[in-house]
C-alpha cells in the first residue's frame, strides 16, 4: 500500500510515485500496488479528516494486511504509522521525502526504515557564500507546514557559524507581500526558497509556481533545494529530486520483499546535486570555474573553443617540452642543485613556522585521517606528548558529551576537500577530561605523499566567557530597568515601542505585551493620539517647538544633552483618576552618535502637587497671622525695651524670636529641600546614574521632610496663638512624657535637612529607656542654640568637626552632657557667658542672646540647671540637670 500526502499532478509527488515504480518493475514476481492520495495541500490533515480517511481504506481494502506500507512525506508518514497502531501492528513501513530531524523519533518506532529528503543546508549555504562573497543578509522564504519548519531547523547551525549574516525569514504572509519584500532586496541579498505551498490567505501553490512567482519578484540570488523549484530566474543549489527520492524508497522496498527486515535497514540521508542555470550564472557574476566539479549547468550555450581547449593545452605543452628539453638536459645538474637547496630552506621554514606557531597545529592523512604530525603548541594546549598525538581520533578530542562528535569532524574535513577551507568553533576535549573553546581551521592539501589535512586551533576559552559575560550584562540592565520604581519605556527612530517596564504598565494601564512594537506611545497617558515627549527628542525638536503641548512645563535638561523635562496635567482616564505626571526624556545614540531612539522616564507626582498646594496655602495662612500680630509685637517690644532688658530680652527673644521664626524657618528650609532634592533626583535618573538603593533613599529623604514640614507647621501654628503669654508664663505649652533620645534624634534631623550640620558628626549615647514628663519644645530649643553656638563659634575656623551627646538617670533627675571638639572658650569669657548681649563676635552678627536663652530655658521653663567648662584648643562641654517629672512651670522665662 502507497500513501501519498499530497494530490496527482503535483509534480514532487509524481516524481516519487514514477521513481518508486521503475525500481518495482525489477522485481521477479508481479507486485500489486495500492495508490491513494490524502491531498494534504489542498485539504488540512485534522483528525475528523483523518478517520474518514481511515474508514474509505478500510472499507476500500478490509482489515486484510499489506505486505508494506509505503508513504511518501510526513503526513502519508504520520497516517501509516496510524494505521499500523490501529490495525497492522506487524507491517513494515518504508518512506521518503521526510524531513531529517525526525531520525531519532522514527528509530524509536522500530520496523521502520527510509529516505530523508533533507538537503544538506549547511553545504548549500556555504557554497552559495562562497559564490556570492558580497552577500550581507540571508532572507528564508517558508510556510509553516512541517517539512519548511523542519528545514528551517536544520538551517539554524550553519546559519550560527556566520554571525555578520542577517537573517530574514519571510513567513505567515500571503503570497503578494513575499513578492513585495522580495522586490526591495539588493545583489549583497541571497534569497533561500525553502517549501511554500500555503500562503497567509490560504492560497495552495505548488513547488513551480511557488519558485516561478518568486524568481519574478525577486531582485537577488534565488536559491532552492529541490529540483521541481528550478525554473526560470532560479540560480540552483544542491538539489533533491522526487525521482531520486522514489528510487531509493524502491529500492528499500525490494530488499524487504527480499525478506529482509525494516530494522536492518539503514535510514538514508538525501543527497543533493548541484544545479545551476547557466543566465543566472552570468546575472549575478559568477565564474563557472567555481562551481563543484560535479555541478550541472543548465542552458549552457555550445562553445567551440571550450571543446578545444583541452586539447590545445596537451599540444602547447608537447611543442614546448620539445623546445626546452635540450636546456633541461644541459642545465639539469645546476637545476637539481638549486631546487635541493630551494628545498631544504623551504623545509627549515616550515619547521620554523610549524614549531613557532602560537596556535595548536595538527596534520591528518588525507586517506587514514590518522594524526601524523602535531606541533609543540598542540602538546601543551591539550596535554599529550607528540607520541600519544599520533594515536588520537577526533573522537578523543571532541566534546562529544554535549553532541560535539567526531563524525562531525569529519563531515568538516569533506567539506574541505569539495568546497575549500573550513572555518568554524568546535568544543575541544583535553587529556585530563577538561573543555574548551576552539577556533577551528580545516585546509586540504595536495602533497607527493599524498593528501594531507592542516588544522590549527586557537583556544578563544576567554572571548567566550567575555560574550557570555557580556549577555549576562545585558539581561541585567534590562531586569533593572524593569524593576526601576519609575515607570519607563522606550521607542526606536520608527516611534516604535521597544520596552515598556512593569511601572509603566501601573501607571498606564496597558501591558508592555499589547504596546511593544506599536507607535502609540501616548495610550494609557492621554485619550487621544498626540506626541509624547521621546517623539519630540527622536524628530530633534526643542523645546520652543512643543509650546502648544506642554505650555511653560518644558525645559531642556542641563544634565544630558538633547534631553527635556518638564510636567503636565493629565486628565482623567476610564477609571485612572487625574493625574500631574513629570516628565524626562533622552536621547540614544550609537557609535557615531546618530540618535537611534529614546528613552523617557514618567513620574507621578500627583501627590507632591498636592502637597505644594496645602504647603502654600498653609504659608499664605500664616502669613496672615503674622501680619495681623505684628503690630501687638511692636507694641511688646516696645514695652520690654523699656523695661528691665534681662526679663524683657530673654521673654521676647526666646519666645517670639526662637520659638516661631525656628518652626518657620524650618518649613520654608526643608520645602527648598524637596524642591532641590525633587530636581537631583529626576536628573540623575535620566542620566543613568542612579542604582535602586539611591532611589529608594531618595525617596525615603523626600518622606521624612514632608513629616518635618508637616510637624514644624503644626507647632509654629500654635505658638503664633499663644506667643503673648510666653513672657510670663509658658504654662501654656502643652506638657507631655516622650523618650530623650527620640527628641534629640528628631532635632539633629530637622538640622540635617537644612545642611546647618554640614561636615560636623553628632554622636549620641542615650539610653532608648529614658523618659521625660516635661515640655519638650524649650528642650528642642536649647539643643538648637547649643548644636548653632558650636557650628557658628566652635568649628568657625574647622571644616570638620565633632559634637557628642549623652545622658544618664539619675534617680529622679537626667543628667544630659554637650560637647564639641571645637576651638573652646577664653576663661575670662566664661564667667559672663549666659549674660544678656554678651558676645565675642560683636560687630559681626552675633547678638548675644543664644546662651542667655538656654540659660533661661533650662531654669525657668525645665526647672533644671546648667553648667559650661572649656579650654582653648579642647572645645566646649555643657552639663545639664533636668527633673524627669515637671509639676507645672515655677516662672516665665
Amino acid at each position: 500500500m502507497l500513501l501519498v500526502s499530497y494530490h496527482a499532478g503535483m509534480a514532487w509527488s509524481d516524481e516519487q510515485v514514477a521513481g518508486l515504480r521503475s525500481e518495482l518493475a525489477r522485481y521477479d514476481r508481479p507486485i500489486k500496488l495500492s495508490l491513494d492520495f490524502l491531498d494534504a495541500k489542498n485539504v488540512q490533515p485534522l483528525p475528523g479528516y483523518l478517520e474518514k480517511i481511515e474508514d474509505l481504506l478500510l472499507t476500500k481494502y478490509g482489515l486484510s494486511p499489506p505486505r508494506l506500507l509505503l508513504a511518501t512525506d510526513d503526513d502519508a508518514l504520520d497516517f501509516a504509522l496510524r494505521l499500523r497502531s490501529r490495525h497492522f501492528p506487524a507491517v513494515p513501513i518504508l518512506f521518503s521525502g521526510v524531513s531529517g530531524s525526525r531520525r531519532a523519533s522514527l528509530q524509536a518506532e522500530g520496523n521502520i526504515s527510509g529516505v530523508f529528503d533533507d538537503a544538506d543546508e549547511s553545504q548549500n549555504l556555504a557554497l552559495m557564500l562562497r559564490l556570492l562573497p558580497r552577500t550581507k543578509r540571508v532572507v528564508i522564504v517558508h510556510d509553516q507546514s512541517r517539512t519548511s519548519l523542519a528545514q528551517v531547523a536544520s538551517l539554524a547551525p550553519a546559519l550560527a557559524l556566520h554571525p555578520r549574516l542577517q537573517v530574514e525569514h519571510l513567513t505567515r504572509m500571503s503570497v503578494q507581500e513575499v513578492q513585495a519584500h522580495l522586490r526591495a532586496l539588493s545583489e549583497t541579498d541571497l534569497v533561500l526558497a525553502l517549501p511554500f505551498n500555503l500562503d497567509a490567505q490560504g492560497r495552495v501553490i505548488s513547488h513551480e509556481e511557488a519558485s516561478e512567482l518568486w524568481a519574478a519578484a525577486a531582485a537577488a540570488p534565488l536559491a532552492v533545494t529541490r529540483d521541481v523549484s528550478m525554473r526560470p530566474g532560479v540560480l540552483g543549489g544542491y538539489l533533491i529530486t522526487g525521482r531520486q527520492q522514489g528510487e531509493v524508497l524502491g529500492r528499500l522496498a525490494l530488499q524487504v520483499l527480499q525478506d529482509q527486515r525494516a530494522d536492518d535497514l539503514p535510514m538514508l540521508a538525501g543527497l543533493g546535486e548541484p544545479t545551476f542555470e547557466h543566465q543566472q550564472l552570468r546575472r549575478w557574476g559568477i565564474d563557472a570555474a567555481a562551481l563543484p566539479s560535479n555541478a550541472v549547468v543548465l542552458h549552457r550555450p555550445a562553445d567551440w573553443w571550450a571543446d578545444l581547449r583541452p586539447y590545445l593545452g596537451w599540444l602547447l605543452s608537447l611543442f614546448g617540452s620539445l623546445l626546452v628539453i635540450i636546456a633541461l638536459l644541459v642545465n639539469g645538474i645546476r637545476l637539481r642543485h638549486r631546487s635541493e637547496q630551494a628545498l631544504r630552506q623551504s623545509t627549515q621554514n616550515y619547521l620554523a613556522l610549524f614549531n613557532g606557531s602560537s596556535d595548536a597545529i595538527l596534520v591528518r592523512d588525507g586517506k587514514s585521517l590518522a594524526i601524523v604530525d602535531v606541533n609543540p603548541r598542540f602538546c601543551s594546549l591539550y596535554g599529550y606528548s607528540p607520541a600519544e598525538a599520533l594515536l588520537l581520533s577526533a573522537s578523543q578530542l571532541s566534546d562529544e558529551a554535549n553532541l560535539y562528535t567526531g563524525e562531525m569532524i569529519t563531515e568538516r574535513i569533506n567539506k574541505a576537500r569539495t568546497e575549500g577551507p573550513q572555518f568554524f568553533e568546535w568544543r575541544s576535549r583535553r587529556r585530563d577530561g577538561s573543555h574548551f573553546w576552539a577556533d577551528v581551521s580545516l585546509t586540504s592539501f595536495k602533497l607527493p605523499k599524498g593528501e594531507r589535512i592542516i588544522s590549527t586551533v586557537r583556544d578563544i576559552s576567554d572571548r567566550k566567557q567575555l560574550e557570555t559575560q557580556a549577555q549576562a550584562f545585558q539581561h541585567q540592565v534590562k531586569q533593572i530597568f524593569q524593576n526601576l520604581p519609575v515607570a519607563v519605556f522606550v521607542i526606536d527612530a520608527q516611534h516604535r515601542v521597544t520596552f515598556w517596564n512593569e511601572q509603566m504598565t501601573r501607571l498606564s494601564g496597558v501591558a508592555a505585551k499589547d504596546i511593544i512594537g506599536s507607535q502609540e506611545a501616548w495610550r494609557g497617558i492621554y485619550p487621544t493620539a498626540r506626541p509624547c515627549l521621546v517623539d519630540a527628542v527622536v524628530d530633534g525638536l526643542g523645546v520652543e517647538n512643543l509650546t502648544q503641548l506642554y505650555g511653560d512645563q518644558l525645559r531642556s535638561s542641563d544634565e544630558v544633552l538633547g534631553a527635556m523635562e518638564g510636567e503636565s496635567y493629565v486628565p482623567a482616564l476610564g477609571e485612572r483618576p487625574e493625574l500631574w505626571l513629570r516628565f524626562c526624556a533622552a536621547p540614544l545614540r550609537d557609535e557615531q552618535g546618530q540618535v537611534v531612539g529614546a528613552i523617557e522616564t514618567v513620574i507621578d507626582v500627583t501627590a507632591l502637587k498636592r502637597t505644594q498646594e496645602s504647603l502654600l496655602m498653609l504659608n499664605q495662612q500664616l502669613e496672615a497671622r503674622v501680619e495681623a500680630r505684628s503690630q501687638e509685637l511692636e507694641l511688646a517690644m516696645e514695652q520690654l525695651l523699656q523695661a528691665d532688658k534681662m526679663a524683657a530680652l530673654g521673654s521676647l527673644v526666646a519666645g517670639v524670636a526662637h520659638e516661631l521664626n525656628t518652626p518657620l524657618g524650618n518649613v520654608l528650609t526643608v520645602a527648598t529641600t524637596i524642591a532641590d532634592a525633587s530636581k537631583t533626583f529626576g536628573q540623575e535618573l535620566l542620566g543613568g546614574r542612579l542604582r535602586r538603593a539611591e532611589v529608594q533613599a531618595s525617596l525615603d529623604q523626600l518622606h521624612d521632610a514632608s513629616l518635618l514640614i508637616e510637624r514644624n507647621a503644626k507647632r509654629a501654628a500654635k505658638l503664633v496663638a499663644d506667643f503673648k503669654q510666653i513672657a510670663v508664663d509658658q504654662s501654656s505649652t502643652h506638657r507631655r512624657e516622650f523618650a530623650l533620645r527620640d527628641l534629640v534624634n528628631d532635632t539633629l534631623s530637622m538640622l540635617s535637612s537644612s545642611h546647618l550640620l554640614g561636615q560636623v558628626q553628632v554622636q549620641v549615647d542615650i539610653d532608648p529607656g529614658i523618659h521625660l514628663h516635661s515640655f519638650p519644645g524649650p528642650l528642642e530649643q536649647i539643643l538648637g542654640h547649643l548644636l548653632t553656638n558650636s557650628i557658628k563659634h566652635g568649628f568657625e575656623a574647622q571644616a570638620e568637626g565633632r559634637i557628642t551627646i549623652q545622658a544618664q538617670a539619675q534617680g529622679s533627675a537626667v543628667s544630659i552632657s554637650y560637647a564639641d571638639d571645637g576651638c573652646g572658650i577664653e576663661s575670662a569669657a566664661l564667667r559672663h557667658l549666659f549674660e544678656p548681649f554678651y558676645t565675642t563676635r560683636f560687630g559681626q552678627g552675633g547678638s548675644g542672646l543664644g546662651l542667655y536663652i538656654v540659660y533661661n530655658l533650662v531654669t525657668s521653663a525645665l526647672g533644671g540647671s546648667i553648667e559650661v567648662s572649656s579650654k582653648p584648643g579642647f572645645g566646649c562641654r555643657f552639663d545639664l540637670n533636668l527633673p524627669l517629672y515637671m509639676e507645672s512651670r515655677s516662672s516665665g522665662i
